[in-house]
């Protein structure tokens, strides 16, 4: 393998060299798996576009799970401070901090299984690949909001949010 591609190699040691030789040692991409080129703020799994009627369709059943979360992530977080300090809980031990974890991975899965772009989980953020006016953006829903009412650019990330057209009154594209 020729010493100009260790731009994507693993780092270069006398070890690694020999391993090389051998056969032992894969290249490592030079950009990672999960990113798809050119496009900010979008995971490689999150492939639909939504229109801002099929977005705010699915907003019961994002509002549902993610009441699910904040409880299921509060009684974690409860819980095993609880454990760690070596006290009682009411929420109960070890096998129920399994069960949470198990609750709380199951409710995250069903964001991004909908095509959302899961950004954080406290507090909850979630986006909606879609399209305004033929411009790619993200509708952005963060946790404790009740209606879908933001948006932003791909690349301007959540510090770009902006009303939703006809959402808040006065706001403007």
């Amino acid at each position: 393998m020729a010493a100009c591609h260790t731009d994507v190699m693993a780092p270069t040691t006398p070890a690694t060299q020999r391993r090389r030789r051998r056969g032992a040692v894969r290249p490592v991409p030079a950009v990672a798996d999960w990113t798809r080129a050119g496009l900010f703020g979008r995971l490689s799994g999150v492939d639909r576009i939504f229109t801002l009627e099929q977005a705010r369709l699915l907003m019961p059943d994002l509002l549902a799970r993610a009441d699910d979360v904040v409880a299921a992530r509060a009684d974690l977080v409860e819980l095993q401070t609880a454990l760690n300090q070596g006290t009682a809980s009411p929420l109960g031990g070890l096998p129920e901090v399994k069960a949470l974890e198990a609750r709380l991975s199951e409710s995250l899965g069903w964001f991004t299984a909908e095509g959302l772009d899961l950004k954080g989980i406290a507090p909850l953020l979630l986006d909606f690949p879609a399209q305004l006016n033929g411009v790619d953006v993200l509708l952005c829903w963060l946790e404790g909001e009740r209606e879908l009412r933001w948006y932003h650019k791909p690349e301007h990330g959540f510090a770009g949010r902006r009303p939703i057209p006809g959402t808040i009154p006065g706001a403007q594209a």
